[in-house]
């Protein structure tokens, strides 16, 4: 009986987890100040409840790569113009790859907010043809683990 026990609370330990590690680390990334936003908000909007973001530029031409300290990415994209801002907690250097559990996206249309976190951003991105850094990563893996493989093996 108490070992039926313990391994019920041990599933119900692994399963808490797993729910946990599906949310995904990046939308934890701000998650106080991203859960104040809503789709539809205004650039400025956002800004003010953001604040000043940890980047600063390394030369003037950097400036532009910035929005009040977050790094910012526009596309022109199936004739809109995207502008996506990486929201972040931590300092940092403009020249860092964009990764899940230092940054958390906010998508912009039309001076407006799509999509915020990367679940949202998962499906903006593709749906307006965005590159998406997590997903390259995870297709520039399985691309070098293939490579990897020995033949016949």
């Amino acid at each position: 009986m108490h070992s039926k026990f313990v391994t019920t609370g041990r599933l119900l330990a692994t399963l808490s987890l797993a729910a946990v590690t599906a949310c995904g680390p990046s939308d934890l990334v701000g998650e106080k100040t991203i859960g104040k936003l809503n789709t539809g908000m205004r650039l400025e909007e956002v800004g003010k409840i953001i604040g000043n973001g940890p980047l600063k530029a390394n030369s003037p031409a950097d400036s532009m790569r910035l929005f009040q300290g977050y790094r910012r990415q526009v596309f022109l994209a199936s004739g809109n113009q995207l502008l996506v801002v990486w929201y972040r907690d931590t300092p940092g250097d403009i020249e860092q790859e964009i990764v899940r559990d230092r940054e958390t996206p906010i998508v912009f249309s039309a001076d407006t907010v799509i999509a915020k976190g990367w679940s949202e951003f998962d499906e903006a991105a593709q749906k307006n043809g965005l590159p998406n850094p997590y997903r390259t990563m995870e297709r520039l893996d399985s691309i070098s683990k293939s490579q990897l493989k020995q033949p016949g093996g």
